[in-house]
């Protein structure tokens, strides 16, 4: 990876100076995309015994999950794009309120088709939330106050996804549709997202209209490197509930409180993100992989729950490391005018690595391998993801900084 792959950035000179709120507004913004995998992983045995009647219920039943990601893999970068042409607000704040009202309506669903065609309209306002939210980031605050800012959404966004998991658990133990309920958070974050989320566009963009061409050389690194990762990002934060469940953990309430246990290993990254941000991106890939390579190897030889805690922390504080370094590393890819497209398509190819993780998972074991032993097959290529990342950073004379 060599620094000429990095786009000319312009530095944003707002129309007015954000601050605190804006970046907690944004931070809270954030954790909604996680409400859809973290508020349903401790139902998701609790879906496998309602449905386990219909046809194809295997495949059907995680795009509950994971249905959503499909819709933002397929949207973000035309959303994006629209939020570059109209306006970040425009695209917003009316898709706050469709995550609110169609994450709610599985309450009232009775098949699973229908619960899984609401999802769809959830994806379509997570990609607006997702990418204009990325945007604004960069639109805001510049590199260094960036970074201060993903650190800070890395600290926060685990208690806010361990606040998630525990009512979804609570919520799920008296009926499956009660974690549903959560989609009123929507609402919560409309209000200072109207408040204080206001349209600000760098000096150089007011003063002409003339548009560089997008890049395409460094948006097809960032997005092949994105979606392999999401790829293993994804198969511990999708299926989080059935590693637990074949481990023994039968009910929702005890699956989210062995997940809020683990995931400190979220919180601990955060912290350590603040220290490690200067790092090459191919040092902290490489640091990545072998994490996850570790924490996916001893989930699938531990013989209980319980010894799979510290595993499966080692595996959160991986995914605790990815995101503030993806978004960072895009972000320094485009300027004011290609923002909204660029982390689209970072969006897009996040969440289609959600989208495409289980049944890859699933395809690995190719019926003759349990799940915990498909895991563990991904964690040893892991090991070898993390090898090719640390040569290709020494190979480097010039490696990429965050």
């Amino acid at each position: 990876m060599s620094t000429a792959l990095i786009g000319t950035e312009a530095t944003p000179i707002p129309i007015y100076k954000p601050g605190a709120a804006q970046g907690f507004t944004l931070a809270a913004m954030a954790t909604l995309p996680t409400l859809a995998i973290a508020g349903l992983v401790p139902v998701l045995p609790a879906l496998f015994e309602q449905f386990h009647d219909v046809p194809h219920a295997q495949w059907l039943i995680p795009m509950v999950l994971t249905m959503p990601s499909l819709c933002v893999a397929s949207l973000s970068s035309v959303i994006g794009a629209a939020a570059d042409r109209w306006g970040r607000r425009r695209v917003l704040l009316p898709a706050l309120c469709v995550f609110a009202i169609f994450g709610l309506a599985p309450l009232l669903a009775k098949e699973l088709t229908t619960i899984i065609a609401t999802r769809c309209a959830v994806g379509i306002s997570e990609a607006a939330i997702l990418t204009v939210g990325n945007a604004l980031m960069g639109d805001y605050f510049d590199p260094e106050a960036r970074k201060r800012w993903l650190a800070l959404q890395t600290i926060i966004g685990p208690f806010a996804v361990c606040l998630y998991v525990l009512l979804g658990g609570a919520l799920g133990s008296w009926n499956w549709r009660g974690p549903f309920i959560l989609y009123l958070t929507g609402l919560l974050v409309w209000v200072p997202a109207v408040l204080f989320l206001h349209e600000t566009r760098p000096a150089t963009e007011r003063a002409s209209p003339a548009k560089s061409l997008f890049p395409w050389g460094p948006t097809l690194l960032v997005s092949s490197v994105t979606l392999l990762l999401s790829v293993i990002f994804f198969v511990q934060n999708v299926q989080h509930g059935r590693i637990f469940s074949d481990l023994g953990a039968r009910s929702p309430a005890l699956i989210s409180w062995i997940i809020t246990a683990a995931g400190f290993g979220t919180v601990l990254a955060g912290f350590a993100y603040r220290y490690m941000r200067a790092l090459p991106v191919s040092n902290m890939l490489a640091l990545i992989f072998l994490i996850y390579g570790i924490g996916y190897a001893g989930l699938s030889r531990v013989s209980n729950y319980l010894s799979a805690i510290p595993f499966d922390a080692l595996g959160q504080f991986a995914g605790g490391l990815t995101i503030p370094v993806l978004v960072s590393w895009t972000l320094t890819k485009y300027d004011f005018a290609h923002r909204g497209r660029g982390m689209g398509i970072w969006a897009a190819c996040f969440f289609l690595g959600q989208f495409l993780s289980p049944p890859l998972v699933t395809l690995v074991g190719h019926d003759q391998w349990t799940f915990l032993e498909s895991v563990g097959f991904l964690g040893m290529a892991c090991f070898v993801l993390a090898a090719i990342a640390w040569l290709l950073g020494k190979t480097s004379k010039r490696s990429v900084r965050i």
